[in-house]
Protein backbone atom coordinates (compact mmCIF):
# COMPACT_ATOMS: atom_id res chain seq x y z
CA UNK A 1 0.00 0.00 0.00
CA UNK A 2 1.46 3.50 -1.12
CA UNK A 3 1.22 5.95 1.37
CA UNK A 4 2.15 9.43 1.05
CA UNK A 5 2.37 11.39 4.57
CA UNK A 6 2.37 15.84 3.99
CA UNK A 7 3.53 17.59 6.86
CA UNK A 8 5.50 19.85 7.82
CA UNK A 9 8.36 17.96 10.29
CA UNK A 10 7.84 20.66 13.28
CA UNK A 11 9.94 19.90 16.74
CA UNK A 12 6.28 19.06 18.11
CA UNK A 13 7.04 15.52 16.69
CA UNK A 14 3.44 14.81 15.41
CA UNK A 15 4.16 14.34 11.81
CA UNK A 16 7.51 12.09 12.69
CA UNK A 17 5.44 9.94 15.06
CA UNK A 18 2.73 9.22 12.37
CA UNK A 19 5.69 8.48 9.41
CA UNK A 20 7.33 5.85 12.00
CA UNK A 21 3.60 3.96 13.02
CA UNK A 22 2.73 4.10 8.89
CA UNK A 23 6.37 2.73 8.51
CA UNK A 24 6.32 -0.09 10.91
CA UNK A 25 2.89 -1.40 9.38
CA UNK A 26 4.33 -0.15 5.63
CA UNK A 27 7.74 -0.79 5.44
CA UNK A 28 8.87 0.23 2.65
CA UNK A 29 5.94 1.99 1.15
CA UNK A 30 5.96 5.35 2.98
CA UNK A 31 6.89 8.85 1.93
CA UNK A 32 6.81 11.51 3.86
CA UNK A 33 7.11 15.07 1.87
CA UNK A 34 7.47 18.24 3.71
CA UNK A 35 5.86 21.50 3.66
CA UNK A 36 8.47 23.43 5.38
CA UNK A 37 11.89 22.80 3.82
CA UNK A 38 13.87 20.07 5.85
CA UNK A 39 17.46 20.76 5.30
CA UNK A 40 19.84 24.15 4.30
CA UNK A 41 20.09 23.36 0.69
CA UNK A 42 16.08 23.41 0.48
CA UNK A 43 15.88 26.71 2.99
CA UNK A 44 17.79 28.59 0.79
CA UNK A 45 15.74 27.78 -2.06
CA UNK A 46 12.49 28.56 0.02
CA UNK A 47 14.08 31.89 1.20
CA UNK A 48 15.04 32.88 -2.54
CA UNK A 49 11.21 32.22 -3.70
CA UNK A 50 8.80 30.81 -1.29
CA UNK A 51 6.07 30.78 -4.09
CA UNK A 52 8.18 28.50 -6.42
CA UNK A 53 8.93 26.76 -3.30
CA UNK A 54 5.32 25.57 -2.96
CA UNK A 55 4.45 25.13 -6.40
CA UNK A 56 6.73 22.87 -6.77
CA UNK A 57 5.48 20.76 -3.47
CA UNK A 58 1.71 21.41 -5.58
CA UNK A 59 2.80 19.72 -8.63
CA UNK A 60 4.84 16.83 -6.82
CA UNK A 61 1.65 15.82 -5.01
CA UNK A 62 -0.43 16.19 -8.24
CA UNK A 63 2.27 13.66 -9.88
CA UNK A 64 2.96 11.21 -6.95
CA UNK A 65 1.76 7.57 -7.00
CA UNK A 66 0.26 6.58 -4.02
CA UNK A 67 -3.23 4.99 -2.52
CA UNK A 68 -3.86 7.25 0.47
CA UNK A 69 -2.50 10.62 1.14
CA UNK A 70 -2.56 12.51 4.87
CA UNK A 71 -2.14 15.77 4.76
CA UNK A 72 -1.60 17.56 8.48
CA UNK A 73 -2.82 20.72 8.39
CA UNK A 74 -3.73 22.72 5.60
CA UNK A 75 -2.05 25.56 3.74
CA UNK A 76 -3.82 28.14 1.34
CA UNK A 77 -1.60 26.83 -1.52
CA UNK A 78 -3.64 23.03 -1.47
CA UNK A 79 -6.58 24.81 -3.30
CA UNK A 80 -4.24 23.94 -6.02
CA UNK A 81 -4.55 19.96 -5.42
CA UNK A 82 -6.26 18.09 -7.54
CA UNK A 83 -9.56 16.77 -6.16
CA UNK A 84 -8.61 13.22 -4.76
CA UNK A 85 -10.96 10.76 -3.06
CA UNK A 86 -7.64 9.42 -1.56
CA UNK A 87 -6.84 12.50 0.31
CA UNK A 88 -7.46 12.89 4.30
CA UNK A 89 -6.81 16.67 5.82
CA UNK A 90 -6.00 16.36 9.68
CA UNK A 91 -6.32 19.83 10.71
CA UNK A 92 -4.56 20.34 14.46
CA UNK A 93 -5.04 23.40 16.98
CA UNK A 94 -7.21 25.59 15.67
CA UNK A 95 -7.45 24.92 11.89
CA UNK A 96 -7.89 27.23 9.22
CA UNK A 97 -9.60 26.87 6.37
CA UNK A 98 -11.53 29.02 4.13
CA UNK A 99 -14.46 28.12 1.78
CA UNK A 100 -14.21 26.12 -1.10
CA UNK A 101 -10.52 24.85 -0.08
CA UNK A 102 -11.87 21.55 1.11
CA UNK A 103 -12.35 20.45 -2.22
CA UNK A 104 -9.41 18.41 -2.34
CA UNK A 105 -9.99 16.40 0.09
CA UNK A 106 -12.47 13.31 1.02
CA UNK A 107 -11.72 13.46 4.74
CA UNK A 108 -11.10 16.07 6.92
CA UNK A 109 -10.43 15.56 10.51
CA UNK A 110 -10.24 17.95 13.66
CA UNK A 111 -7.65 17.28 16.66
CA UNK A 112 -10.46 19.64 19.15
CA UNK A 113 -14.07 19.42 18.44
CA UNK A 114 -14.29 23.13 20.35
CA UNK A 115 -12.73 24.03 16.99
CA UNK A 116 -16.23 22.11 14.92
CA UNK A 117 -18.48 25.07 14.73
CA UNK A 118 -16.47 27.29 12.58
CA UNK A 119 -14.42 24.41 10.99
CA UNK A 120 -18.14 23.48 9.63
CA UNK A 121 -19.09 27.16 8.25
CA UNK A 122 -16.16 26.88 5.76
CA UNK A 123 -15.98 23.00 4.41
CA UNK A 124 -18.53 20.98 2.79
CA UNK A 125 -20.23 18.89 5.76
CA UNK A 126 -20.23 15.64 3.91
CA UNK A 127 -16.68 15.57 3.86
CA UNK A 128 -16.66 15.68 8.15
CA UNK A 129 -15.04 12.64 10.09
CA UNK A 130 -15.47 14.63 13.25
CA UNK A 131 -12.82 14.37 16.29
CA UNK A 132 -9.07 12.53 15.22
CA UNK A 133 -7.30 12.97 18.57
CA UNK A 134 -3.51 13.04 19.31
CA UNK A 135 -2.36 9.92 20.71
CA UNK A 136 1.62 7.91 21.64
CA UNK A 137 3.55 6.06 19.93
CA UNK A 138 5.00 3.30 21.87
CA UNK A 139 8.53 2.37 20.66
CA UNK A 140 9.46 5.92 21.72
CA UNK A 141 7.01 6.82 24.31
CA UNK A 142 7.73 4.36 27.23
CA UNK A 143 9.42 4.64 30.91
CA UNK A 144 12.72 4.15 32.02
CA UNK A 145 14.02 1.33 34.17
CA UNK A 146 15.07 3.00 36.75
CA UNK A 147 18.14 2.35 38.64
CA UNK A 148 17.32 4.55 41.43
CA UNK A 149 14.88 7.28 42.69
CA UNK A 150 13.76 10.51 41.06
CA UNK A 151 15.81 13.06 41.99
CA UNK A 152 12.52 15.88 41.91
CA UNK A 153 9.54 16.45 42.41
CA UNK A 154 7.38 17.68 39.30
CA UNK A 155 8.76 19.25 35.88
CA UNK A 156 7.11 20.81 33.41
CA UNK A 157 7.79 20.32 29.26
CA UNK A 158 6.24 22.81 27.02
CA UNK A 159 6.18 26.14 25.43
CA UNK A 160 5.78 29.15 26.49
CA UNK A 161 1.84 30.45 26.48
CA UNK A 162 -0.15 33.07 28.17
CA UNK A 163 -2.04 30.75 30.11
CA UNK A 164 0.83 28.67 30.90
CA UNK A 165 2.66 31.46 32.40
CA UNK A 166 -0.05 32.38 34.81
CA UNK A 167 -0.06 28.82 36.22
CA UNK A 168 3.45 28.46 36.66
CA UNK A 169 3.92 31.80 38.26
CA UNK A 170 1.75 30.10 40.62
CA UNK A 171 3.24 27.08 41.78
CA UNK A 172 6.78 29.17 41.70
CA UNK A 173 5.35 31.47 44.37
CA UNK A 174 4.15 28.36 46.14
CA UNK A 175 7.59 27.59 46.35
CA UNK A 176 7.28 23.85 45.12
CA UNK A 177 9.89 21.92 43.27
CA UNK A 178 9.05 22.48 39.87
CA UNK A 179 11.74 22.16 37.10
CA UNK A 180 10.23 24.25 33.68
CA UNK A 181 11.36 22.79 29.74
CA UNK A 182 10.52 24.91 27.19
CA UNK A 183 11.04 27.74 24.58
CA UNK A 184 11.18 31.58 24.53
CA UNK A 185 11.23 31.46 28.61
CA UNK A 186 14.37 33.92 28.50
CA UNK A 187 11.75 36.59 26.88
CA UNK A 188 9.35 36.11 29.75
CA UNK A 189 9.75 38.40 33.57
CA UNK A 190 9.21 34.81 34.81
CA UNK A 191 12.09 33.49 33.97
CA UNK A 192 14.38 36.37 34.90
CA UNK A 193 12.52 35.97 38.38
CA UNK A 194 13.62 32.49 38.78
CA UNK A 195 16.22 31.85 36.21
CA UNK A 196 17.28 28.31 37.99
CA UNK A 197 13.71 26.85 37.79
CA UNK A 198 14.24 27.00 34.06
CA UNK A 199 16.15 24.90 30.95
CA UNK A 200 16.21 25.00 27.33
CA UNK A 201 13.57 22.99 25.39
CA UNK A 202 15.03 19.13 24.45
CA UNK A 203 14.36 17.36 22.22
CA UNK A 204 11.58 14.32 21.96
CA UNK A 205 13.96 11.69 22.00
CA UNK A 206 15.44 13.42 25.74
CA UNK A 207 12.14 13.68 27.32
CA UNK A 208 11.89 10.47 28.65
CA UNK A 209 14.97 10.54 31.15
CA UNK A 210 13.48 14.13 32.17
CA UNK A 211 10.15 12.16 33.18
CA UNK A 212 11.99 9.33 34.35
CA UNK A 213 14.01 12.08 37.15
CA UNK A 214 10.77 13.65 38.20
CA UNK A 215 7.55 11.58 40.72
CA UNK A 216 5.07 14.25 38.51
CA UNK A 217 4.53 15.87 35.10
CA UNK A 218 2.86 18.40 35.28
CA UNK A 219 0.61 19.16 32.12
CA UNK A 220 -0.97 23.02 31.41
CA UNK A 221 -2.93 22.94 28.02
CA UNK A 222 -2.00 25.97 25.65
CA UNK A 223 -4.42 28.52 25.68
CA UNK A 224 -5.32 27.26 21.84
CA UNK A 225 -6.76 23.85 23.07
CA UNK A 226 -10.52 24.50 23.58
CA UNK A 227 -11.85 20.89 24.25
CA UNK A 228 -9.71 18.48 23.51
CA UNK A 229 -6.39 17.36 25.08
CA UNK A 230 -2.67 18.10 23.64
CA UNK A 231 0.02 15.43 23.17
CA UNK A 232 1.95 15.69 25.87
CA UNK A 233 -1.26 13.91 27.77
CA UNK A 234 -0.49 10.52 25.83
CA UNK A 235 2.77 10.64 25.56
CA UNK A 236 3.11 10.96 29.54
CA UNK A 237 0.86 8.39 29.96
CA UNK A 238 2.87 6.03 28.08
CA UNK A 239 6.01 7.26 29.74
CA UNK A 240 4.15 5.64 33.02
CA UNK A 241 4.40 9.12 34.92
CA UNK A 242 1.20 10.53 37.03
CA UNK A 243 0.35 13.59 35.82
CA UNK A 244 -1.35 16.51 36.94
CA UNK A 245 -3.72 18.23 34.16
CA UNK A 246 -5.28 21.60 33.99
CA UNK A 247 -9.01 20.66 33.14
CA UNK A 248 -10.71 20.97 29.27
CA UNK A 249 -14.21 19.22 28.54
CA UNK A 250 -12.58 16.81 26.52
CA UNK A 251 -10.48 14.60 28.81
CA UNK A 252 -13.14 12.31 30.15
CA UNK A 253 -13.37 10.90 26.97
CA UNK A 254 -9.89 9.55 26.97
CA UNK A 255 -8.78 8.63 30.37
CA UNK A 256 -11.17 8.24 33.53
CA UNK A 257 -10.71 9.65 37.41
CA UNK A 258 -7.78 6.87 37.89
CA UNK A 259 -5.62 7.51 35.33
CA UNK A 260 -4.84 11.52 35.79
CA UNK A 261 -5.71 14.00 38.14
CA UNK A 262 -7.27 17.02 36.86
CA UNK A 263 -7.44 20.18 38.27
CA UNK A 264 -9.66 23.27 37.42
CA UNK A 265 -7.87 25.91 38.64
CA UNK A 266 -3.87 26.11 40.15
CA UNK A 267 -5.02 25.53 43.63
CA UNK A 268 -6.89 22.58 43.09
CA UNK A 269 -3.79 21.46 41.16
CA UNK A 270 -1.59 22.31 44.01
CA UNK A 271 -3.77 20.46 46.51
CA UNK A 272 -3.43 16.91 44.00
CA UNK A 273 0.70 17.48 43.86
CA UNK A 274 0.62 17.07 47.88
CA UNK A 275 -1.81 13.77 47.10
CA UNK A 276 0.23 12.62 44.87
CA UNK A 277 3.65 13.14 46.60
CA UNK A 278 2.48 11.81 50.05
CA UNK A 279 0.76 8.89 48.75
CA UNK A 280 3.74 7.76 46.31
CA UNK A 281 1.63 3.69 46.30
CA UNK A 282 -1.39 5.78 44.91
CA UNK A 283 0.80 7.70 42.27
CA UNK A 284 2.45 4.74 41.15
CA UNK A 285 -1.64 3.03 40.51
CA UNK A 286 -3.10 5.56 38.70
CA UNK A 287 0.55 6.28 35.78
CA UNK A 288 0.16 2.65 35.22
CA UNK A 289 -3.52 2.90 34.46
CA UNK A 290 -2.61 5.58 32.21
CA UNK A 291 -0.11 3.51 30.64
CA UNK A 292 -2.29 0.46 30.38
CA UNK A 293 -5.16 2.87 28.87
CA UNK A 294 -3.23 4.82 26.36
CA UNK A 295 -1.63 1.52 24.89
CA UNK A 296 -4.97 0.07 24.66
CA UNK A 297 -6.85 2.84 23.04
CA UNK A 298 -4.47 5.89 22.32
CA UNK A 299 -1.62 4.57 19.84
CA UNK A 300 -1.26 6.72 16.52
CA UNK A 301 -1.47 3.26 15.14
CA UNK A 302 -5.13 3.30 16.49
CA UNK A 303 -5.49 6.97 14.49
CA UNK A 304 -4.29 5.30 11.47
CA UNK A 305 -7.58 3.32 12.39
CA UNK A 306 -10.12 5.09 12.57
CA UNK A 307 -8.56 7.76 9.93
CA UNK A 308 -8.75 5.03 7.36
CA UNK A 309 -11.42 2.88 8.19
CA UNK A 310 -13.28 1.38 5.10
CA UNK A 311 -9.73 2.19 2.84
CA UNK A 312 -7.89 -0.37 4.34
CA UNK A 313 -7.88 -3.83 2.82
CA UNK A 314 -8.13 -6.82 5.28
CA UNK A 315 -4.52 -7.60 5.29
CA UNK A 316 -3.64 -3.45 5.65
CA UNK A 317 -6.05 -3.41 8.41
CA UNK A 318 -4.31 -6.41 9.96
CA UNK A 319 -0.92 -4.94 10.15
CA UNK A 320 -2.28 -1.78 12.20
CA UNK A 321 -3.71 -4.46 14.98
CA UNK A 322 -1.09 -6.39 14.78
CA UNK A 323 1.07 -3.21 16.06
CA UNK A 324 -1.39 -2.58 18.51
CA UNK A 325 -1.09 -5.73 19.94
CA UNK A 326 2.72 -5.91 20.56
CA UNK A 327 2.80 -3.20 22.79
CA UNK A 328 -0.83 -4.15 25.21
CA UNK A 329 0.62 -6.05 28.49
Amino acid sequence: MKILLVAKPWKGGLAKYLFQALNDAFPHQVQWLPTYPDSVSERLRYRHNKSAWLDQLITTINQADYEIAIFINHLSIFKKLRTDRRNILWMTDAPSIKPGEDNAFERIFISDLGYEPELLANISETRYHGELAFGCYPKLHQPVQLTQKPSHDICFIGNKDPLRDNWLQYFINQKIDVEIYGNYFLRTSLFWQHPMRFHASISNEQMRAIYARHKISMNIHAKVVKQGTNMRTFECAAYQIPQVVDARPGLSCFFGEDALMVSEHPSQMLTHIHTLLENPELAHKMAITARQTVLSKHTYYHRLLQALHGWLSPDAELRLQQSIAAFIQ
